[in-house]
């Protein structure tokens, strides 16, 4: 009996997070939307099981961190599992639920995670840095906001983008 639960058991993929002194550097040639002419986004080593990456967060002008802003700390939270549970598979070339978004203004592709309970997260996947992704979030929104997060990061009118929208 005992080893039978010995077996049902699976270990959990734990996650680590590490300091690490790297940066990015956004440029608004590269990223329309930043405020500023640059943003250095601090890294920090994320390890999900046996997959190393590095992470940082770069949301910004008004309408994206007012979108970020309308989460609640659930529905933000959610946003993070999601980034945790995809970006290690993500990071290794594919996972089925990440996508890229279409007509994006950065010159990075853009790509979405998204869930049924509406919650999005976009982020750039960079060149490799210390043999690792990096991996920059750009905005986090629920359902509601999707269309205002989409005006700023796609090269889509508010029109089509209404139109358009996802059922």
């Amino acid at each position: 009996m005992g080893a039978d639960v010995a077996v049902a058991e699976k270990p959990v993929k734990l996650r680590e997070t590490e300091r690490t002194d790297s940066k990015v550097r956004l440029l608004r040639s590269e990223i329309p939307w930043l405020p500023e002419e640059y943003y250095e986004a601090h890294l920090v080593k994320m390890r999900v099981g046996s997959h190393n990456f590095l992470f940082g967060s770069a949301i910004r002008s008004k309408p994206l961190i007012a979108a970020a802003n309308q989460l609640d700390a659930h529905r933000s939270e959610i946003c993070n599992k999601l980034l945790y549970s995809h970006l290690p598979q993500f990071t290794e070339g594919y996972h089925p639920k990440v996508r890229l978004v279409k007509n994006h203004r950065s010159k990075q592709p853009i790509f979405e995670i998204d869930n049924n309970g509406g919650q999005r997260v976009f982020f750039i996947r960079f060149n490799n840095l210390d043999n690792m992704q990096v991996i920059v979030r750009i905005a986090v929104c629920d359902k509601a906001m999707e269309d205002e997060v989409l005006s700023v990061i796609t090269t889509d009118s508010r029109k089509f983008i209404k139109k358009s929208a996802r059922l």
